[in-house]
């Protein structure tokens, strides 16, 4: 797992949403949203820079910090 796919699950979880709720939110399937959570593995995908920006702010947080780039949310 990459830094991206362990905070995004985290975060995901610290706010209280499933997969399946959080891709609801974002409009995609759950399959591409369980995707974004095991990129570095077999199965996983990357997101856009536009999803990545739509995921960020629905968890409330920055893509920054998503990503890797700084540890401040």
């Amino acid at each position: 797992m990459d830094i991206f796919s362990i905070r995004l699950k985290e975060e995901r979880k610290a706010k209280g949403y499933s997969q399946r709720s959080i891709a609801r939110e974002l409009q995609i399937s759950h399959n591409t949203y369980k995707g974004y959570e095991l990129i570095g593995e077999k199965h996983g995908r990357e997101p856009s820079f536009d999803m990545v920006r739509k995921i960020a702010v629905i968890l409330d947080i920055t893509a920054d910090y998503l990503l890797g780039l700084e540890d401040l949310k």
